[in-house]
């Protein structure tokens, strides 16, 4: 992933399909929030938990939503920092946590930092079952006594899966049989097509060992603001919080409320952007790679042409200046690779001809 960053940085006018972070703005009104703050004096710490009326919102907003409260809300260092606090918080070393594969880069990294470690459950396309979602007997069948967690990732980076509300309760279910926390990383809850999102805030009432990760990076088009926030039980958040004491201290201040005035704006313009995007893409590929189209986040993950294996791909792609992720940078396997559709049209319809072009070779 750095090297693509690298290459971006070296590459002249490439095609950059690589990068996971919307490819809009931030909303003018968070930006003015954000900056008044700033010249307002709002640059010393906040409290570790965030600004009490940010919180609210968010809780507010996930109640209206998913008709459930969450006991307790903080905000992070963005969702990889509230992932980071829970696994110090909730982990030990020899822990087990079960990780969809494909998955984020990071999970397996977060894990060793740690010292547990990771035990897969596969979401490739299967004989059974649909392409990018899990099989609950294999995840129950992979349950030892060293498992401790189950992660998720819904709308999913890098697949492009969502869960549906009976995934949801399923899982829900198994991890209340075996005594287990559910990680459910939501950061692209926002991108869902065809479909609405479910949350596993909703499944909150039935198990009471499930935290919720989200943010304002990819909604509001602010990754570098490094935002999100944490859902939960109240004793499991304020271990987090202390951990975040020590470390993070607090999200940065002034941009805490740039966010609160982000949630006053309507960005549900870009999601249907976005949902067009994903059909021309699947468009445009499907009858030469092998595909589904992406459920949610701004994520498709083809297959690799038959014939052309991984190095051979990337390096057809780099020869046109054209940047995609690998796909064993999310998995034990190279079979396929991540394209973000996150992109102007005019780059993205430029880089959906370069793979036509290597595909028919």
């Amino acid at each position: 992933m750095r090297r693509m960053f690298d290459l971006i940085r070296t590459m002249k006018d490439p095609i950059n399909l690589s990068i996971g972070q919307a490819h809009y703005e931030a909303p003018e009104a968070a930006i003015e929030a954000a900056t008044r703050a700033m010249r307002e004096g709002e640059n010393r710490y906040t409290t570790t938990q965030g600004l009490p009326a940010l919180n609210a919102a968010i809780t507010d907003r996930l109640e209206r939503r998913y008709g459930h409260r969450p006991a307790s809300v903080f905000m992070t260092s963005g969702v990889s920092g509230g992932l980071l606090l829970a696994h110090f918080a909730l982990l030990d070393p020899g822990d087990e946590v079960l990780l969809p594969d494909p998955y984020f880069v990071m999970y397996t990294n977060m894990l060793e930092l740690v010292g547990a470690k990771a035990s897969f459950y596969e979401t490739y396309p299967r004989a059974s079952g649909r392409a990018w979602h899990p099989d609950l007997s294999e995840i129950e069948a992979r349950i030892t006594d060293r498992t401790k967690a189950i992660l998720i990732n819904s709308p999913s980076n890098p697949t492009g899966g969502m869960l549906d509300e009976a995934e949801l309760r399923a899982l829900s279910a198994l991890a209340k049989k075996h005594d287990l926390w559910i990680l459910s990383d939501e950061i692209y809850s926002h991108f869902h097509y065809g479909r609405s999102f479910e949350s596993m805030i909703s499944r909150m009432p039935e198990h009471d060992k499930i935290i919720v990760l989200g943010g304002f990076s990819k909604t509001y088009g602010m990754p570098g603001w490094r935002l999100g926030f944490v859902a939960g039980p109240e004793d499991a958040l304020e271990a987090m919080k202390t951990v975040q004491q020590y470390t993070f201290v607090c999200a940065p201040a002034p941009l805490q409320h740039g966010a609160l005035a982000a949630m006053s704006v309507d960005v549900s313009g870009y999601r249907d952007e976005y949902e067009r995007k994903r059909d021309l893409v699947y468009q445009e590929l499907h009858e030469l790679y092998d595909m589904v189209p992406s459920e949610g986040s701004f994520y498709a993950f083809p297959a690799y042409p038959a014939g052309i294996g991984e190095e051979e791909f990337l390096r057809r792609c780099l020869e046109r200046r054209l940047l995609i992720v690998p796909g064993s940078a999310f998995s034990r396997r190279a079979t396929h690779f991540r394209l973000s559709f996150a992109a102007s049209d005019a780059m993205l319809r430029e880089g959906l001809a370069v793979l036509r072009d290597i595909a028919q070779v």
